[in-house]
């Protein structure tokens, strides 16, 4: 329920909810006092005056023309009867001295100084908390005697109280229920805001880690949901600002590592030869070369270091095109045999059964996964004896929405422990420094990285044979139009 609706409801309630109660009270009142049909008290009340009116007239007819009437007792009995009946009575007096008085008035007035009220009477006097109006009339009996008559006449139908009474009652009462309702729909406003301001100094402090819970519906309910979802983005965004120091520490140890060890060998070779220890031409020679692979070695490993630190920022632009993928590593396993039947390697490229598979990839970054991959096979199947074959399989399959590419060595294989941890940064299987055999330990940590920018996936497993096998799955293109040779640096 949205905050103007309940105020809305709360405005009406505060007006509906105490009438309604008062009116419920009264109910109860006129049940508790026995009036079973409201209508006929009000209807009593309303005629009181005209049936006390009739009675006045039949008596102030006898006064005048038959006063000796109020010495019959019957009479005198059932007039004052009547009048009981409408809350009214009659004091008469003969020569001064009271004959009469109504027993309705000796009924809510006990003990009073009739004889006073008859002398002296006043406007109106107060008997059981009911105020009554008083009228005088002078009359002849038959034997000539003076007499009196006064008349007390009920004024108002409640008691003198009940007016205040009942109005600071009604007061107080609108007051408490308008008191009551403001606290429970100020409540049901202030708990949830109350919660998102402690959540708010709570992230003021550093603690993200508290989950705000919508409690409400509404405006606040949204207010709520909104800043959950801001304080998930806040801890990712933090989460992930930690992490990419925790990487640049890394990075930089790791860099300062594998640069200081190509280094410290190029100073060390540099030095030999300014101090004549390579006094031949054959050992100047293999020193210059030494300290060419070193400084070749530098420049992989800065390129690796820049490509991957641009890749974990992700601030590398991926210039995807939709092209025959098929055909694709047809291409490159052509330009690659070459360069592998150099290094004693032979490479088989199997698409059996395979078409055309479109898919949308950038020709360059998906030309360094696979190099990547080739070489960590090349450089781990350099540990085997020369005897021994040294054979790499590509294949190509095509799996549901998905094109499969695997490639398998015949080298050693994977530790099983390793096998969860070789595309991490800086991870080496093989704990040396050396990179013909440890590498720098970025090279699958980028294949994993383009991979994904690809949308696709990438693991690594042990082939039955016992050497390594790398497999990559990227997502086909509903696209059908092909990459041709003078397209491939366009981009679409």
């Amino acid at each position: 329920m949205s905050i103007r609706v309940k105020l809305y409801m709360s405005y009406l309630a505060m007006v509906f909810v105490p009438v309604i109660l008062m009116i419920a009270f009264m109910l109860f009142y006129f049940y508790a006092g026995g009036i079973e049909d409201v209508r006929e008290a009000f209807d009593k009340e309303r005629k009181e005056p005209y049936l006390q009116a009739l009675v006045y007239g039949e008596l102030s007819y006898v006064l005048e023309n038959d006063a000796g009437k109020l010495e019959d007792k019957e009479y005198l009995s059932d007039i004052q009867q009547r009048l009981g009946d409408l809350w009214a009575g009659y004091l008469f007096s003969k020569n001064g001295r009271i004959t009469s008085v109504a027993p309705f008035l000796e009924q809510v007035a006990p003990g009073q100084n009739w004889q006073k009220l008859l002398e002296e009477p006043p406007a109106t006097v107060a008997f059981s908390s009911y105020r009554f109006e008083t009228y005088n009339i002078d009359f002849k009996y038959p034997d000539g005697s003076d007499g009196r008559g006064v008349l007390f006449r009920r004024n108002d139908t409640v008691p003198i109280y009940w007016r205040p009474v009942g109005t600071a009652f009604s007061l107080a009462f609108i007051g408490l229920t308008s008191l009551l309702l403001t606290y429970f729909v100020s409540r049901s406003i202030i708990k949830p805001i109350k919660k998102l301001e402690a959540a708010a100094l709570q992230i003021k402090d550093g603690d993200l880690s508290r989950k705000v819970e919508a409690t409400s519906r509404g405006e606040i309910g949204q207010l709520s949901i909104a800043f959950e979802e801001m304080r998930v983005r806040l801890k990712h965004s933090i989460d992930q600002s930690l992490q990419y120091e925790e990487n640049r520490k890394m990075l930089l140890s790791h860099i300062s590592h594998d640069l200081k060890t190509p280094i410290s060998a190029i100073k060390g070779y540099v030095e030999g030869i300014m101090d004549g220890i390579a006094n031949t031409d054959e050992k100047r020679t293999r020193y210059m070369e030494t300290i060419y692979r070193k400084a070749t070695d530098m420049d992989q490993l800065i390129d690796e270091l820049f490509l991957f630190s641009k890749l974990d920022l992700q601030t590398v632009a991926f210039d995807l095109k939709v092209m025959d993928f098929s055909r694709y590593m047809e291409h490159f396993m052509d330009e690659q045999r070459f360069d592998l039947d150099k290094s004693g390697v032979t490479l088989h490229y199997t698409a059996h059964e395979v078409g055309s598979i479109f898919i949308a990839a950038d020709p360059d970054k998906l030309s360094r996964v696979l190099t990547n991959i080739l070489n960590n096979c090349v450089k781990y199947m350099g540990q085997q004896s020369p005897q021994e074959a040294k054979t790499i399989i590509v294949r190509v399959k095509e799996l549901d929405q998905f094109a499969l590419v695997e490639i398998e060595d015949t080298g050693p294989g994977i530790e099983k422990e390793d096998l969860p941890y070789i595309f991490d940064r800086f991870y080496r299987a093989e704990q040396s420094r050396n990179s013909e055999t440890g590498g720098s330990g970025l090279g699958l940590a980028i294949v994993k990285q383009i991979i994904e920018g690809h949308g696709g996936m990438v693991w690594a497993e042990n082939a039955e044979h016992g050497g390594a096998r790398f497999c990559m799955k990227l997502p086909k293109s509903g696209a059908v139009k092909t990459v041709d040779e003078h397209e491939e640096h366009t981009d679409h």
